[in-house]
């Protein structure tokens, strides 16, 4: 994967792959990259836009069968993941395959944070948008959910049906087709985007394990991220870390221990990037509570307190400054089933 991207949208490469495995004929898909305003060499482009990519799909889906998406989301090979996907498939165990894709998974699809939620069952992780623009984002939201879940399942045995997907109640014309492909594994009546192993298959070798070769690709991982400007390997690290505490976030100070680094060191590389800790801070409570908002039936007063809000006012005036508009009316949008 070329490195440099911007991480506002999908890396040239990974959206290339997706597009050669649906379509085969290279005339055809000329013609739907020049319907798009896009080159054919699409896999040169460090990034293509998250509108260009939502406006790709839904030129597709116009013309498609209902499913169109499911079999080459799932067909892609790990190095179709970029070196993400070289990460995960090489490392020891499966369960550190899975740390591998949640800390660096900004990498592959920036637009999307994966949250783990740590369950006496196994291992469990919520997929939350970073942003949700006009467009078939639901239908690019279940592609990348069915891509993480073919990069997962190359980590298990061939037959294996332990991961389990969940995903948003509501019609879908090509629910029967998920339910071939993935027997037994799609729950499609859930309140999110969720991935699910049960607890016996983490400690399991993975079968492609590589040491040296893990090592690689986690530090290229590391580098692309680093070299994006305000995207970099130390803003996925704090993300990552807030988003496990959105309700209870870290001081400055208290951050910057858990880094390993002086307040000043971070208040200086992050101002470098042109970011702050306090805007960190809202940007992930942002995109908790629109995820709420619009994926569940929590009352908004449970999940003002989710978020630290002991006043629903001060999290209303949030919401507005966030979204533009107040949290019942932002879940009013989101057409809940």
């Amino acid at each position: 994967m070329p490195s440099g991207t911007t991480g506002n949208g999908l890396p040239g490469l990974y959206l290339a792959h997706f597009l050669e495995t649906l379509l085969p004929d290279p005339a055809r898909r000329k013609a739907l990259l020049d319907a798009a305003g896009l080159d054919d060499d699409l896999g040169a482009r460090p990034d293509v836009a998250l509108a260009t990519v939502l406006d790709l799909i839904e030129r597709i889906d116009r013309q498609a069968r209902p499913g169109w998406h499911i079999a080459p989301a799932l067909a892609m090979e790990a190095t179709h993941h970029g070196p993400l996907g070289v990460a995960v498939v090489t490392a020891a165990t499966v369960q550190d395959a899975l740390a591998t894709l949640t800390s660096l998974e900004a990498v592959r699809a920036a637009f999307v944070h994966i949250q783990p939620e740590p369950d006496a069952a196994g291992w469990q992780a919520r997929l939350l948008a970073r942003a949700e623009p006009t467009g078939p984002w639901r239908l690019l939201m279940e592609i990348n959910l069915l891509a993480l879940a073919g990069l997962i399942r190359r980590l298990l045995a061939p037959a294996s049906r332990d991961l389990q997907l969940t995903l948003p109640g509501g019609y879908r014309a090509w629910q029967q087709h998920l339910h071939q492909a993935l027997p037994d594994q799609v729950h499609p009546t859930g309140a999110d985007y969720r991935l699910a192993l049960p607890r016996a298959v983490l400690a399991r070798p993975c079968r492609l394990a590589d040491p040296r070769l893990h090592a690689d690709a986690v530090e290229r991982c590391k580098s692309i991220l680093a070299e994006r400007r305000g995207g970099g390997a130390l803003e996925a690290d704090i993300r990552r870390r807030l988003l496990a505490l959105p309700g209870r976030p870290p001081g400055l100070a208290t951050m910057a221990r858990q880094l390993g680094l002086s307040r000043r060191t971070l208040h200086r590389r992050l101002q470098a990037d042109g970011l702050s800790y306090r805007d960190l801070v809202g940007q992930v409570q942002a995109t908790v509570a629109a995820d709420r908002l619009r994926h569940t039936r929590l009352p908004i007063a449970r999940i003002a307190e989710e978020l630290g809000y002991q006043d629903t006012a001060n999290f209303g005036r949030a919401c507005r400054r966030w979204f533009g508009c107040p949290p019942g009316e932002l879940r009013t949008r989101a057409q809940l089933p």
